[in-house]
C-alpha cells in the first residue's frame, strides 16, 4: 500500500504521513524543499515507517509532470498551500485582513499555487491511481461570515468545485475511486500563527491528521462530497438547484436560450 501527501514535510501533513505509516502504508512524502524533506523522511525512518522524498513544488507545473513517473497510489493526500499574502500593519499573519486589501496579484498568486498546483498533481497522477484509490484534498469551508481571507478563500473554493467536477467524473465512468474534501476546522499552523488550545477551538496538526485520516477508513463512499471535521457532509453548493429546479433548467433552459418552445 502506498500513500503520497503533499506539503509533508511539517505541520498537518507531517502528522498525516505519520499517521499512514503506522497503518503500513509507504510513504511518499511530497515537499518542495528537499533538504526539509529529506529530513521529514529521517524522522519517519526512525520511528521504523517507509518513506521516501518526492519534489512536490505546486509553483513549478512542468516539473509536477515528473509525478506521472510514480505508479499504484493508493491514497493521495492534497495537503500543501499557501495561506497568500496576509500580512497587514497588524503583523504578517493577520488572517482578519480586509478582502479590499488584497491585489489581484495576491489573488493570483495563491490560486496558482492552491488550485492549478493541486490540479496538476491530481492529473499527472491519474494513470498512476490504483483502481480503488482515494484523493484527499484538505480543504476549508468558504462562506464562512466572520472569516474570510480573500486569496485562501477563494482558491479553496476553485479547488472544491475541482473536487466536484473530478468526483462526478468519476461516478460517469464509473471509476471504483474516490476524490473528497475534508475540511479539519481550527488547527494551529504556521500558515496561520494560531496556538493549540487557543479559545478552546483550535486543535494540534496530530488531532488533526487522526480526524483527516478517519475518513479514509470508515467503510463509506465519500466521493464528491466535503466533509466537516465533526462528520456533516456537504454534496453540494446549491441545493436549490437539485432535484426538480435542475431538470428544469437543464431541460428548459437551453430551449429558452435557442428561441425554441
Amino acid at each position: 500500500m502506498k500513500a503520497l501527501i503533499t506539503g509533508a514535510n511539517k505541520g498537518i501533513g507531517f502528522a498525516i504521513a505519520q499517521n499512514l505509516g503506522k497503518r503500513g502504508y509507504d510513504i511518499l512524502l511530497g515537499a518542495r524543499d528537499e533538504a526539509r524533506g529529506q529530513e521529514a523522511v529521517a524522522k519517519l525512518q526512525a520511528d521504523g515507517l517507509s518513506a521516501t522524498f518526492v519534489k512536490v513544488d505546486l509553483n513549478d507545473l512542468e516539473g509536477l509532470a515528473s509525478l506521472s513517473d510514480l505508479s499504484d497510489i493508493d491514497i493521495l493526500v492534497n495537503n500543501a498551500g499557501i495561506a497568500g499574502n496576509i500580512a497587514t500593519e497588524k503583523g504578517a499573519l493577520d488572517m482578519s485582513k480586509s478582502p479590499f486589501d488584497y491585489t489581484t496579484a495576491d489573488l493570483q498568486e495563491t490560486l496558482n499555487t492552491n488550485f492549478l498546483g493541486t490540479h496538476a498533481v491530481i492529473t499527472n497522477l491519474l494513470d498512476s491511481l490504483s483502481a480503488d484509490a482515494k484523493i484527499l484534498n484538505v480543504t476549508i469551508p468558504v462562506s464562512q461570515k466572520y472569516w474570510m481571507p480573500l486569496a485562501y478563500v477563494t482558491s479553496k473554493a476553485a479547488q472544491n468545485a475541482m473536487t466536484f467536477a473530478f468526483g462526478h467524473q468519476f461516478e460517469k465512468d464509473k471509476s471504483k475511486r474516490q476524490i473528497f474534501g475534508i475540511m479539519p476546522g481550527a488547527i494551529a499552523t504556521d500558515l496561520n500563527g494560531a496556538t493549540a488550545g487557543e479559545g478552546g477551538m483550535v486543535r494540534t496538526p496530530y488531532e488533526a491528521a487522526e480526524n483527516i485520516t478517519s475518513f479514509l477508513f470508515d467503510g463509506k463512499n465519500h466521493n464528491a462530497e466535503l466533509i466537516n471535521f465533526d462528520g456533516t457532509v456537504i454534496d453540494n453548493y446549491e441545493p436549490g438547484l437539485m432535484g426538480k429546479n435542475l431538470k428544469d433548467i437543464a431541460k428548459n433552459g437551453l430551449k429558452r436560450k435557442f428561441g425554441k418552445k
